[in-house]
């Protein structure tokens, strides 16, 4: 336990950087759940790139809130990128006017097979049947394929309950809804993003790994403290023996 306590570090926020967009309407209910609470519950997951600073790979959400609530540094747990599976989300989102914007998209096409075209999503209704958007002019170019990806994520995220279902699944859709599935970034594409000034869209990329340091509840103002005080050291202490290891599934209820 205390060689995984040692992948907790208090990194200054200008150091951190984020490889996803965020969901406003889940900023603010995550914001909001940290003020109420005055603790940070789970310390978010980051990977030190090769400029020196620190990419969020899971957590988004918690250091924008952390960020936003006047916090100078940010508490992450640091892993190596040998550590870290990448993955990605399926979305799983209401039907509506969005669905039909995007199948009049100038910039793609459905289709119902792929052969060598790369697709920007696969679309699922619920009759099981699969369309695939792929781009109308070849699309060489990474950044011309992220800004697609934006435009089909931000075509239901701003406005649709997402719900967020592991890859590879093979569920279909409720009643009333479509799934949609992208491909899988391999992590020097994602660091190479980070690096040009441009982020995934918001929920898509997943990270599984190892070892998670849950529920520390940190108290939020030694985040926002100048200097780092000697509370820090001895919660430090306290959780090296506190922490428990299960080696069973769990269900984690995310509200």
């Amino acid at each position: 336990m205390t060689n995984l306590l040692s992948t907790l570090q208090l990194i200054d926020t200008d150091q951190i950087c984020l490889h996803e967009a965020h969901e406003p309407s889940r900023l603010h209910r995550i914001c909001e759940a940290i003020k109420r609470e005055g603790v940070l519950r789970h310390p978010p997951l980051g990977i030190r790139m090769r400029d020196g600073r620190y990419l969020i790979i899971d957590g988004a959400h918690r250091t924008c809130a952390l960020k936003k609530l006047g916090c100078l540094r940010i508490p992450l747990q640091v892993v190596t990128k040998e550590e870290v599976m990448l993955e990605s989300w399926e979305h799983m989102v209401p039907v509506g006017t969005w669905l039909d914007r995007l199948r009049h998209h100038p910039r793609l096409r459905w289709e119902e097979r792929v052969d060598e075209a790369n697709p920007v999503a696969e679309v699922v209704e619920q009759d099981g049947r699969s369309f695939f958007l792929v781009p109308v002019e070849e699309c060489n170019h990474a950044l011309s394929r992220l800004h697609l990806w934006h435009e089909v994520v931000d075509a239901y995220s701003r406005n649709c309950a997402v719900q967020r279902l592991p890859q590879g699944g093979g569920q279909l859709p409720d009643e009333g809804k479509v799934i949609l599935r992208y491909p899988v970034c391999r992590l020097e594409e994602l660091e190479q993003i980070v690096l040009s000034g441009n982020v995934m869209p918001a929920g898509v990329t997943r990270f599984v790994v190892s070892g998670r340091l849950l529920n520390l509840r940190i108290p939020l103002h030694l985040l926002t403290q100048q200097v780092i005080s000697d509370e820090w050291e001895k919660l430090c202490r306290q959780w090296s023996d506190s922490l428990r290891l299960y080696d069973e599934p769990v269900y984690y209820c995310e509200v």
